[in-house]
């Protein structure tokens, strides 16, 4: 029987070099206080950390929950605020070409009589040309609409931590979160060393060896993560593992970004906001300090100079002064993400753009997947493929949901939305699971590798977009109409009852942090 693994060693810092170390330390703390287990993380001392203002996936509560962070002093530090959902505004336009604005929700309401409610919304509330008679889908579907409009927060005053009336997720300061990661991470045991990888030493199986540090010397490595970001030194660099790039999918490659002062700071909304641009979109991250903000586009359809004009003219007067940086991204996922002795997380991994804050989310789940399958040193090859099957899917997961923003929307007004619409491919599994949605809705049975996105988020996206045009659903009949108006009227009741009893946003943020008077 081979022997276990009794080193980790994580290369590369930041929130995923973190996330993966304390996470991990988390899991093996009997090991490491037995000295069964070490855990050493290096990262550069001259590397900063790309976050500008991140907005998180709703599990990201759960990994705090795990490595034992207080969400009062999680929210404290990092300057977080709650999200209940995605704003999206410019992405459509309606019948007289004004922008069409929507809300992917975190929570929408159950069947009604094993009927999905999109069916009966588009029986019984939605015109012929796809749009809302009265009210969009999501706003008699879901309480965050009115919650983001009225800036309420996602809990009661003193209600216990990680606990809600709503789900939630967070707007974070990622370097705070980097530094709070450290912390505990290095309470459970991380070993951490400031010093820069000269060379990655491959044995004769083309195992990664040990690491040349400029300052340290040799560190022999037993098992590694690959946390380096784009760079990708080892799994990419050194290992070779190819990359596959999304960009005959997906035309956003740049990112320009920017920290800006609220306009008002007593007023913070309580989701992301995701606005249309001419070449691609922008979007607005709402911390309790500041907000962070950028434009996501294509260099193909804009420069970076005009980018950041267009940005500062949309952001208005707040905008005035930031000097946004330009992000290049790689678009793409490498091949596989574990190879031989080599774990890739974060970056190095993958990324498709940051539109359905993914980015986080699947580090925090390939490091969950990586624990389940951990090996001896043996490295079965069943382990690492089962464990890069799960990757592969979740990437694919991504694209499709991300593509299906894009491809779908009817904005013809400058060459990159045309080209979105016209010229990209789409990825096989989106195109046959729009053929079948032409006639029916999303349900779980179309969703081969259902991981993040559910199909209540795709039925959110479709009829929101206006895909159902001039659709009538014959799974609709078994509900008559006063049984919708029925369920309108309760579904109101419900909703008036949760914004009587919710404080606002603001409100909520400084009882958390201590500071209500």
């Amino acid at each position: 029987m081979a022997a276990p693994i009794r080193n980790i060693t994580v290369v590369g810092g930041g929130t995923s070099g973190w996330i993966a170390a304390s996470y991990l330390a988390r899991m093996f703390e009997r090991k490491i206080r037995a000295g069964e287990m070490a855990i050493t993380l290096i990262e550069s001392p001259r590397i900063a950390i790309i976050g500008v203002g991140e907005s998180m996936a709703r599990p990201i509560a759960d990994l705090l929950r795990i490595i034992g962070v207080p969400e009062a002093e999680f929210i404290r530090r990092s300057n977080a605020t709650f999200k209940l959902g995605g704003y999206f505004t410019n992405w459509e336009t309606d019948e007289h070409g004004r922008p069409v604005t929507w809300v992917n929700p975190f929570i929408s309401q159950p069947d009604i009589q094993g009927i999905n409610p999109g069916y009966l919304y588009a029986a019984y509330a939605m015109e012929k040309d796809g749009g809302p008679k009265r009210e969009v889908y999501t706003d008699v579907t879901s309480i965050c609409p009115a919650l983001i409009r009225q800036q309420r927060g996602p809990k009661r005053l003193n209600t216990p931590e990680y606990e809600s009336d709503v789900p939630y997720s967070y707007h974070i300061d990622a370097t705070e979160l980097a530094k709070m990661l450290m912390e505990r991470g290095k309470a459970l045991g991380v070993r951490h060393i400031l010093d820069d990888v000269e060379e990655v030493r491959l044995d004769e199986k083309g195992y990664v060896s040990e690491l040349q540090l400029k300052e340290n010397g040799t560190h022999p490595i037993e098992f590694v993560i690959d946390a380096t970001g784009f760079a990708s030194i080892i799994i990419g660099k050194v290992l070779g593992e190819p990359f596959e790039p999304f960009d005959k999918f997906l035309l956003n490659d740049r990112a320009a970004v920017a920290q800006i002062p609220h306009p008002d700071p007593t007023r913070i909304e309580p989701t992301t906001r995701a606005t249309g641009m001419r070449a691609g979109w922008c979007f607005r991250v709402p911390l309790y300090n500041r907000i962070g903000s950028g434009y996501i586009f294509s260099s193909k359809f804009i420069s970076d100079d005009e980018a950041i004009s267009e940005f500062k003219a949309v952001s208005g007067p707040t905008a005035a002064d930031a000097e946004p940086r330009i992000i290049r991204m790689r678009i793409g996922k490498t091949r596989r993400s574990w190879v031989k002795n080599c774990l890739a997380v974060g970056l190095s991994s993958g990324f498709v753009e940051p539109l359905e804050a993914t980015a986080i989310y699947s580090v925090q789940l390939s490091l969950h997947w990586f624990f389940n399958y951990f090996p001896d040193t043996d490295y079965d090859p069943a382990l690492l493929a089962r464990y890069n099957r799960l990757v592969d899917d979740l990437y694919t997961e991504f694209k499709e949901f991300i593509c299906l923003h894009f491809y779908l929307s009817n904005r013809d007004d400058t060459p990159y939305w045309r080209a979105v619409r016209n010229d990209v491919e789409i990825p096989p599994g989106l195109q046959e699971n729009l053929d079948v949605w032409r006639h029916t809705m999303p349900e779980q049975t179309d969703l081969r590798n259902w991981i993040f996105f559910s199909p209540t988020a795709y039925r959110s996206a479709l009829i929101s977009k206006g895909f159902y045009k001039g659709r009538d659903f014959p799974q609709a009949s078994p509900v008559p109409e006063a049984q919708w108006r029925d369920y309108l009227q309760a579904f109101r009741q419900q909703q008036q009852v949760l914004l009587n009893r919710l404080p606002g946003h603001y409100d909520l943020l400084r009882s958390i942090r201590g500071e209500a008077g």
